[in-house]
This record gives structure tokens, sequence and C-alpha cells, in this order.
């Protein structure tokens, strides 16, 4: 028997493939329900795997622990938010306000319970995230300095204008969540918060 007629054809690799990335995903989406809902101090490895429904095996086939879940949860959505951000900062600083929310609105829209699991995330566990989200937030302060050079800003501080930002925009569209006009609302009301009336075109 040759060693080809072991291995598994493309097919059945595929299937196999996306069986466990599916197992992978439910693992995430169970364990991010279970941190908003218990805390991420509260939720133990026999909860992620009851709630997702499998083995333990099957968990540790894909984390070490907790903490790399947690992890695994929250990086993708700084790495995407950087990526947008990039494409963000070349605007010039009339449309960058709009751009930031649209940002956070597209990151809401993908993933509203991670977003909401950010804001609730600190101390031991920011390590797990720190590199990225330092990443995100010089981004969101270079384009708000940029808003300030250009005399827009009602507190004329781009600097505390990214801190409210940062501290603010997932409450906000909590808040607006079931509203059908919540990209309008949302847009109004950080334009309205930040930027001198009459400022922009």
């Amino acid at each position: 028997m040759s060693s080809s007629a072991a291995l598994p054809s493309p097919a059945t690799s595929t299937k196999i493939a996306s069986r466990q990335n599916r197992t992978r995903e439910r693992i995430l989406a169970e364990s991010t329900r279970l941190f908003l809902t218990r805390g991420f101090d509260n939720v133990s490895v026999d909860a992620i795997v009851s709630a997702a429904e499998v083995a333990r095996s099957s968990f540790y086939r894909f984390f070490a622990n907790r903490e790399e879940v947690l992890g695994s949860i929250m990086r993708p959505v700084f790495e995407t938010g950087i990526g947008m951000m990039a494409e963000v900062g070349q605007r010039p600083p009339q449309a960058l306000m709009d751009g930031i929310c649209d940002v956070y609105l597209r990151l809401w829209s993908a993933s509203p319970d991670t977003l909401r699991l950010v804001t609730r995330t600190g101390g031991a566990y920011f390590r797990l995230f720190e590199d990225l989200h330092r990443r995100f937030r010089e981004q969101l302060v270079d384009a708000m300095q940029r808003v300030e050079t250009a005399g827009l800003l009602l507190n004329d501080n781009g600097y505390n204008s990214a801190r409210i930002i940062a501290r603010v925009a997932v409450p906000l569209l909590e808040v607006y969540r079931d509203d059908p006009r919540i990209d309008i609302l949302f847009h109004q009301a950080m334009n309205g918060l930040l930027i001198k009336p009459g400022a922009k075109p």
C-alpha cells in the first residue's frame, strides 16, 4: 500500500477543516456570550465546553486556556479596526469624524457583542490585546489631532476628543441598537458632541 493511499482526499480534508472551523467559532461565540453575562472570572473551561456542546478535547485542540479564548475574541476586532482607521486617516480633516463614526458602525454591525466585551474587559486581561488597542488608539488620536488643527473641535483638543470617542461610542451604539436610523443618529450624536456647529461643509 502506497503512502499516498493513506492521505485523505482534498474533499475530505475540506470537510474536516470546515467542521473544525465551525467548532472553533461555536466555542468563541458561546465564550463571548458567557463572558458578557457572567464576567470572565466567573466562566470556567467546563462552562464553555458545556455551552458550546463540545468535548474538552475539542476545546484544547484550539485553545490552551480561557485567556487564549478571550484574546482570540478581542484581537480580530482591533485588527479590523486598525485597517479601517488606516483608510479613514487618508481623508481630509472635515471628513475624519464621519469616517471614525463609520468605523465604529461597521465594527458594531459585524460583532456587537465583541465591542461590548471590549468595553468591559480590563485589568490583568488587558495585556491580551494591549498592543493592538494601543495602535488603534494612536490612530484615533492622530485623526482627532488633525481635526483639532483644522479648528473643528468644540473643545479644541484632539487628544481629549479621542478619549471621549473611546468612552462614548459603544455605549451610544448600545442605546441606538434597535433603531433603524442607528447610522444617522450615531453620526449626529457624535458630531454634535465634538464638532463645532457649522464647522463642516
